[in-house]
């Protein structure tokens, strides 16, 4: 309670004010897609869009989102990030270059961390509290490692140190500093999901077929992976969850994109890691268990995987 004027006012904090934010008509909320044109960004914005929710759509090489427009801005330059995000209730900034590959390292780390920065500059400065930003699983520098090197345990939680090599994945963990620090500055809170390798249903066959011809080949990913609409979930719960500060969160399927169980992939690609396995019951549901932890974000989000490449593969050769 604080004294104001003629008497006290109840202040609450930022977490509760989101919770109580989730009690509002949802067609209340004004929220910036930035990345709208992308695979990710345009199936979040078609997903707050029938949740009612006014989106405006933000890229800087198309001008479509699906069946909605998309406005064009260069995240590059701050003013017009700042009219971008000007009225704007929360941002779920995507836009980035999604790989070091096909682009000079320094121009993949300058458009990716100049962009982050300008989104959570413009954000701190024009009031909006909650950003949601793609992070990866890349931050922890084995997907695009230069040398080989290993995790210091398995499964990997947020606590596990971030070591990239690469320009993308070195963006990505510079990223999350940005938005730890717009928290740190008391602008409000933010989300940075830790994306697995995203798949979408069409893409689940091939995928799927290479790691089987060659798992090793898939080691540095540690055959990690989320469905589309799981990630898409991840997005829209971040919004609005209840919580406070910058929040590193893993966004993973809980099993792996191998079809032989875990314990036999660490045996014979990471026989030297220890395990750290979660004390929970119930924690470990399959013996295809993932290797990234996804509790953090079932604590923080209430985030739980609910798609997996069997099911979908299933029902392709189904019909279902």
């Amino acid at each position: 309670m604080v004294y104001h004027g003629v008497g006290f006012i109840k202040v609450l904090p930022i977490s509760r004010m989101h919770h109580l934010a989730q009690r509002k008509k949802v067609w209340a909320m004004r929220v910036v897609v930035t990345g709208a044109c992308g695979k990710l960004g345009r199936a979040v914005v078609s997903a707050l869009s029938e949740r009612g929710i006014d989106v405006l759509s933000v890229d800087k090489g198309a001008n479509r989102a699906g069946e909605r427009r998309c406005h064009l801005v260069d995240l590059d330059d701050l003013g017009q990030v700042y009219g971008a995000l000007a009225g704007a209730d929360a941002a779920i900034h995507l836009a980035a270059i999604p790989n070091p590959l096909g682009h000079p390292p320094e121009v993949v780390f300058r458009n990716n961390v100049f962009a982050q920065f300008n989104v959570f500059e413009a954000a701190a400065t024009l009031g909006v509290h909650r950003v949601v930003s793609a992070s990866s699983v890349s931050a922890l520098g084995f997907p695009f490692q230069h040398r080989w090197s290993e995790p210091h345990y398995v499964p990997i939680n947020e606590e596990h140190p971030l070591l990239p090599q690469d320009a993308y994945g070195l963006s990505k963990a510079t990223g999350e500093e940005i938005a730890a620090a717009y928290c740190r500055r008391g602008a409000g809170s933010a989300a940075s999901l830790r994306f697995s390798t995203i798949l979408a249903e069409d893409s689940y066959q091939q995928f799927i077929t290479d790691v089987r011809r060659d798992p090793r080949a898939s080691a540095h990913l540690l055959w990690s992976y989320v469905d589309l609409r799981d990630a898409v979930q991840a997005c829209l719960l971040a919004l609005t969850a209840p919580f406070d500060g910058h929040q590193p969160l893993f966004i993973t399927a809980d099993d792996t994109t191998a079809d032989v169980p875990t314990d036999a992939l660490l045996a014979r690609y990471f026989p030297n890691v220890p395990r750290h396995m979660p004390a929970a019951d119930g924690a470990i549901t399959h013996a295809r268990w993932s290797l990234l932890d996804g509790a953090r974000a079932a604590e923080v989000l209430g985030y739980r995987p609910q798609h997996s490449w069997q099911e979908a593969l299933t029902e392709q050769t189904t019909g279902v």
